[in-house]
């Protein structure tokens, strides 16, 4: 599926509030296109990290054109002490040495988290060549969260091929990729999360579905189908409580969620069932095996995975993501920059990013 009419829109918005993202895996040749793409479609300037010898060598491989990229070597930042200095106030009282500290930022992720930090970029976007817990365990230490999420979680978007599935063929699904087995709280934050991710990228409310293997007491209450319950009523007050326009419903199995013919059978009277655009999994696995699942075998292209509950916009995306996925991706991001600019204002001008 070639890029889709959600990435049109969001470009469209981004051309009128281009936003700066920070790509950290710099030599990767899918990063490398998307970020060149990026650039050319003055959606942003962008940063590679890396070694700028080997990210030019790669660009010309790829046969794409940096003159609109910023290219910045972590090991030679000239921010890097101000970086050492926040790293060595936050390490104080642990035994790290000087010298780990400087070895830690070396790391391209760590060196793009502190940029996003310190306001020299407005997004993030890794994960291409690493694993999961490299990308998130610094965001999740150094990016202050939202002031009512107790945990971060993420959110997959998903543009399908059927336009009478979701909101026009956009659903959007969570937590893939965070945590392991969710509390109520954390599920209902997931599920607001969500609900609020959707009103950003489209201006209008979701309908959010609180998934489970039973839909509305077809099996018998238990630990699991009780938490669902519990944490739709626990989003359904979040939202209200941060003034957040949206429905919920759950437990509803995934087919009473959607297909409004087993939605009339299953789940009668539910403004959600049947008609929902966000989509909330019980647990990591149930999550991560289903959005696999639909990457393998739907006709559905995935954006994935944007981390809820930061208070600045960052995405882990999956290892092997194609040059489209990226692309999307930072798209999601910057506009979600702009959409958290308006929100959550800074109270003082960042600090300009500095690079060669």
């Amino acid at each position: 599926m070639n890029t889709g009419s959600l990435f049109l829109s969001l470009a469209e918005k981004l051309v009128r509030h281009p936003k700066r993202i920070v790509f950290p895996e710099g030599t990767n040749p899918q990063v490398v296109r998307a970020a060149a793409r990026f650039a050319h479609l003055r959606l942003g300037p962008v940063v590679l990290l890396g070694q700028p010898d080997l990210i030019r060598r790669q660009a010309k491989a790829q046969k794409m054109d940096l003159d609109r990229v910023m290219i910045l070597d972590p090991v030679e930042g000239q921010d890097r002490q101000m970086f050492k200095d926040h790293l060595r106030t936050e390490a104080s009282g642990t035994k790290l040495k000087l010298s780990q500290i400087d070895d830690m930022l070396s790391d391209p992720i760590l060196y793009g988290t502190l940029m996003l930090r310190f306001g020299q970029v407005d997004g993030l976007v890794a994960g291409v060549g690493a694993y999961s817990g490299n990308v998130l365990r610094p965001l999740i230490r150094m990016i202050p969260r939202l002031p009512h999420i107790s945990r971060i979680s993420s959110a997959t978007i998903l543009e399908c091929a059927d336009r009478k599935m979701g909101d026009g063929g956009l659903l959007l699904a969570g937590d893939a990729a965070v945590v392991p087995m969710p509390t109520a709280d954390e599920i209902a934050a997931t599920a607001v999360g969500l609900a609020g991710l959707k009103m950003r990228l489209t201006g209008r409310s979701a309908k959010v579905a609180l998934l489970s293997y039973s839909t509305k007491g077809s099996a018998a209450l238990n630990e699991e189908t009780g938490k669902v319950i519990q944490a739709t009523k626990k989003a359904q007050a979040l939202a209200e409580q941060i003034g957040l326009k949206a429905e919920f419903d759950g437990e509803l199995q995934i087919d009473a969620a959607l297909d409004p013919q087993k939605a009339r059978l299953k789940a009668p009277g539910s403004t959600v069932a049947g008609r929902a655009d966000c989509l909330v999994f019980p647990d990591l696995s149930s999550g991560n095996i289903a959005i696999k699942s639909i990457q393998h075998f739907g006709a559905v292209r995935t954006y994935g995975n944007i981390l809820l509950g930061l208070r600045l916009p960052a995405a882990e995306i999956s290892r092997g993501a194609d040059e489209e996925e990226v692309l999307g991706v930072a798209a999601i991001v910057g506009l979600l920059a702009v959409e958290y600019r308006k929100l959550y204002p800074e109270p003082s001008s960042p600090v300009v990013a500095r690079g060669r």
